[in-house]
Parts: C-alpha cells; sequence; structure tokens
C-alpha cells in the first residue's frame, strides 16, 4: 500500500495522523511518502515521524520527497493537507474584510475568508486530482484542507477522482462537550449528522438508550446558555475553546443542535461577530488572528524539534478518521465515520451531487452514507443558502469568472453593506494575485 501526504510538512498535523498510522494493524507495511514544497519542513517532519514509528515499534516506511509526481506514482490513497499562500495570504483574508466591517472568527470555511482561500485552493486541489488521474487513478483522495466543501466539491465536479472530506468537529463536541454534561462515556452518544462541512446539524441523538435533544433542553433549562462563555484562559489555545452559546442560543431559537464549534458555526450567521456582539466576545467567541497562528505554528514547530533531538513525545491514537477510513477501505475494520462526500441522496431536500456533511459506513466496498431524510426547515434555511453560494465559488474558482464570486460575496451573510462587495473582492482578489489566483472581469 502506498499512501502520498501532500503537505506532508505541516506541524500541526503530520506527526498525529502518523501516530495513528503506526499504531494501525491494518496500515502495517504501507509505504507512506510525504511530499511538501518547503525542504526543510519535510526534513525536520520526515524524521520526526521515523522516529515516532521507530519508538511504536511501528510497521511503516517514510520517505520523503518534492516531487509531487513522484509522490503521487501508484499511489492508494492521497491525503491533501495544505494551505496555500500560508500565514501571509491568511492576514489578508482576515485583514481586508475587517477594512469593511466583516469580522471573521477563523475564515477559512465561509464569509470573505473562505471564499478568497476557496479561490486559492479549489484550482490546486483540482489539479493534484487531475494528476491522481494519470498517476493513481484508482486511489482514494482525502481531503483535509480548508474550505472543505466547496475543496471537496470542485473535486468531484471536475474529475473522476474518488474523494472525501474528513473533519473533527461532530467528535469534536460529542468527545468534549456532550459526554461531559451528559455524565457518559463519548461511545454511549449516537447522533444522525446532516449538512455542510462546519456547519453540521445533530438531527437526533440518543445518550445510552435516552433522547439526547431532551437531555440538553432539561440541561438549558437548569443552566442556560451562556453557561461557559466567560471561561477564559490566559493562553494562546484559549482561542480554540468552544463555550457553547453560539450552539445553544440556536438550539434554543431554531430547535436544532449545530455540531461543529462555535467559531466555525457563528461565521454561518449575520448577527455573532458585530460591533454590537464585541466581536463576539458576548457569545465567549475569540477571533483568530494571524499572530494568534504564528504562536501556535511556533509552539508546533518547537515541539517537534525537541522531539528529534530527544525529547519525548506522547503517543497515543486520536480521534481523528484518517487511519480508521483507509483501514476500512482496505479490509480491515468497518468504520461508522462523519465524512464529506457528494449526495447521493442521503438529504433528500439538497441538490444531487453537492457535498454534504453525513454519516457513512465504510468498509472494502466503500462508503455508504446513512439517509437522514428532509433537512427540517429551520436548518434548511440557513444551510440551502450556503450551499448555493459554495456553488458559486466552485463556478468561479473552475472558470476564473468573477461574476459568481462577487454574487457569492454579496450575498453572504457577514456582509454588512451590499455595496461593499465590489471593492471588497476587489480587494481580496489582488491580494490573492501574488499566489497565482487570476479571475477575469466578467
Amino acid at each position: 500500500m502506498k499512501i502520498a501526504f501532500i503537505g506532508g510538512g505541516s506541524v500541526q498535523w503530520t506527526t498525529g495522523l502518523v501516530v495513528d498510522m503506526a499504531l494501525s494493524e491494518t496500515l502495517a507495511g504501507a509505504d507512506l511518502v510525504l511530499h511538501d514544497i518547503d525542504p526543510a519542513a519535510l526534513d525536520l517532519l520526515t524524521t520526526a515521524c521515523q522516529r515516532i514509528v521507530d519508538q511504536l515499534d511501528g510497521n511503516l516506511h517514510i520517505t520523503a520527497t518534492t516531487d509531487r509526481v513522484a509522490a503521487l506514482q501508484d499511489a492508494d490513497f492521497v491525503i491533501l493537507c495544505v494551505s496555500i499562500g500560508g500565514l501571509a495570504a491568511m492576514r489578508n483574508d482576515l485583514e481586508i474584510p475587517e477594512r469593511y466591517g466583516v469580522f471573521q472568527s477563523v475564515g477559512d470555511t465561509v464569509g470573505p475568508g473562505g471564499l478568497a482561500r476557496g479561490l486559492r485552493h479549489i484550482p490546486f486541489a483540482v489539479q493534484v486530482a487531475r494528476e491522481m488521474e494519470s498517476l493513481c487513478p484508482n486511489a482514494w483522495l482525502l481531503n483535509l484542507t480548508n474550505p472543505m466543501t466547496t475543496i471537496c466539491r470542485g473535486i468531484t465536479r471536475a474529475t473522476s477522482i474518488r474523494t472525501i472530506g474528513l473533519c473533527h468537529e461532530v467528535d469534536n463536541v460529542r468527545q468534549r462537550h456532550l459526554a461531559p454534561m451528559f455524565g457518559v462515556p463519548a461511545d454511549k452518544i449516537t447522533m444522525a449528522v446532516a449538512g455542510i462541512n462546519h456547519l453540521p446539524v445533530i438531527l437526533r441523538m440518543d445518550v445510552d438508550g435516552r433522547d439526547g435533544m431532551d437531555l440538553l433542553q432539561d440541561w438549558l433549562d437548569r443552566h442556560g446558555a451562556f453557561k461557559f462563555a466567560g471561561d477564559h484562559d490566559e493562553d494562546v489555545h484559549d482561542i480554540f475553546k468552544d463555550r457553547l452559546a453560539v450552539k445553544f442560543s440556536l438550539f434554543e431559537k431554531l430547535g436544532a443542535l449545530f455540531g461543529a464549534g462555535d467559531r466555525h458555526v457563528a461565521e454561518f450567521f449575520s448577527g455573532f461577530l458585530t460591533e454590537e456582539t464585541n466581536r463576539g466576545q458576548r457569545y465567549g467567541v475569540v477571533l483568530t488572528t494571524v499572530t494568534h497562528r504564528e504562536l501556535l505554528a511556533v509552539e508546533r514547530r518547537g515541539r517537534i524539534q525537541a522531539f528529534v533531538d530527544g525529547a519525548p513525545l506522547e503517543m497515543k491514537k486520536s480521534h481523528e478518521q484518517l487511519a480508521p477510513v483507509m483501514a476500512a477501505l482496505v479490509g480491515g475494520p468497518q468504520a461508522r465515520c462523519v465524512v464529506n462526500i457528494p449526495n447521493q441522496g442521503q438529504i433528500s431536500n439538497l441538490p444531487a451531487d453537492v457535498t454534504v456533511e453525513c454519516v457513512a459506513e465504510i468498509d472494502a466496498l466503500g462508503v455508504r452514507p446513512i439517509s437522514v431524510g428532509a433537512l427540517p426547515y429551520p436548518v434548511y434555511a440557513v444551510i440551502s443558502s450556503h450551499v448555493a453560494r459554495q456553488e458559486l465559488i466552485v463556478e468561479a474558482a473552475l472558470t476564473g469568472k468573477k461574476a459568481p464570486a462577487l454574487a457569492a460575496l454579496a450575498t453572504d451573510p457577514l456582509l454588512r453593506d451590499m455595496e461593499t462587495a465590489g471593492p471588497m473582492l476587489e480587494a481580496l482578489l489582488a491580494a490573492n494575485g501574488s499566489f497565482g489566483v487570476p479571475l477575469d472581469s466578467q
């Protein structure tokens, strides 16, 4: 088995995912090829990954290359984990919209930042998939890159490559919040999930034989939606803490529980990230700045360098779905995972073929989504409009036309003034131009 890791120099993702692979009996003997355009990062992560495999007595063969063709040739799986333009590009995604009164808590999925990032990443992802059609046409592409929905949709619309997007948000909510709230192990909570990435909806929830929605309502009756909104730490990691007030406020108004972190969910709505809410702080949301990300990158790189130099590194199986999905697809234990795949009718009132997030059974025969029927109207009203905008972004990215991008931005709920859509788009496109993302004037 050959696994090509495009973006294998990532200091955020690579080591943890390699630990999972090294601990998987099904993946034993696989050739893992790390690819990156940054030779220094690639060298550091290759050394770290080999050290991980050695310490775990794992059976992975680690190699590295800056040649993407060599990495993709005859691969069985291709992992896509990239950030085109890095933090310099993300700074533009965040700071340009702020000049027009638009605040984004993450800026990588929807809103102006999600649009700009999509225009950078979709063409690259499609190019990788087209190379796969020649070099490894039967491989699965496993995408970890945001904006996940539009990237996966661009690939499946433009190529024949089988593509799965994998995100940990739903499981984070289950593991870190719902299980402690209800006082049960996380594996006692089962959920029906449907929606789009970073805005999945938990439609039904069983908590050890009890109705989870009733339990949640009882909890909210006792504690209120803002129970954790003021909980903060004096630490850079505080930005990632989910204080739940966005989700719980929406549950009280819509009767639906969104299954992603609040910093993502807030960006899909008009009222959470405004001056009136102190840019989200009323709900416990902290805007993730590029400075935050720079500090985290330095911390992560330092930890990996220390490990390479001989320091210990905690190595235990994570809750990420990547290794279990690969193992299931090659005949290992069947997996039941939250995936981002084309809509084949599992959500009956969303268009066919658009990328949706859902639960699926996965084994050697492939990926079988579990049908949930129609989304309830309160969440359909939110999700369907975002699906339409995501289709516009994919259209712009695949055709190079500006008009679909302008329509997507002009109708985005984060926009404060319709008249700013044109100038903001021009500024974002100009910033993206240095990363090779031209759009014409149509």
